[in-house]
């Protein structure tokens, strides 16, 4: 029910984006109902890490755009919103993610009911970050196949995989952002956990250095 009821706040866009409506839904869905209560992280994250190799281009295949199978779709769309939630919270030192940019566009007007071009639903949402991430992973994922190395995300992440669960190791480079992707949080534009001052920290790298790095 949470995920069907996610489509709701997302305008419809073109079939060859319906990777993007699937892809929110995937992502969001569990982390809402972590953020209630209802699922613990461990399980939020231990999914993505089941999950989200799923989503990674095959041989043969193209851009989130041209590619429609279930896998590329589902889970090509959450790797996408994962992508952009961990830059945008590491580009506006933890201020705003990826729930900033969806609330923009809804606030913009953007749901179900209304038919919106992909990028004008994208572009609201950076308007609503500051940073340009959305249309500048979607530019980069649209038409060519993008295989970002997921352990080594997963080691800025602070992720380890332990058995049937995760462990989260809070001295990893990003591992605020996952506190702050977790964090409860009403005020839109509120800062759910405070990162080091910008240019302290180098030792993380972008979802798109660990893209082209591998």
């Amino acid at each position: 029910m949470t995920h069907e009821m996610v489509h709701l706040a997302f305008p419809s866009v073109p079939d060859d984006h319906h990777w993007i409506e699937e892809g929110i839904a995937t992502y969001v869905e569990p982390i809402a109902r972590a953020q209630i209560g209802d699922l613990p992280p461990e399980t939020v994250w231990r999914e993505l890490v089941d999950g989200l190799p799923k989503g990674l281009p095959a041989a043969g295949d193209g851009g989130l755009d041209r590619t429609h199978t279930w896998g590329r779709t589902y889970w090509g769309g959450a790797l996408f919103c994962l992508m952009a939630d961990v830059e945008i919270r590491r580009r506006t030192n933890n201020r705003y993610g990826l729930q900033d940019a969806l609330r923009g566009i809804l606030g913009a007007g953007g749901n179900m009911e209304h038919d919106w071009p992909l990028t004008r639903a994208l572009k609201a949402g950076d308007d609503a970050t500051g940073v340009p991430v959305l249309r500048e992973l979607y530019d980069r994922m649209k038409a060519t196949p993008i295989t970002p190395n997921l352990p080594a995300l997963w080691h800025q992440l602070g992720i380890r995989p332990s058995g049937n669960s995760v462990v989260f190791d809070q001295g990893a480079p990003l591992a605020s952002v996952v506190r702050s992707i977790m964090a409860k949080r009403s005020d839109p534009g509120s800062a759910c956990v405070q990162v080091a001052p910008p240019g302290s920290t180098a030792d993380s790298m972008s979802v798109l250095e660990i893209e082209d790095a591998f």
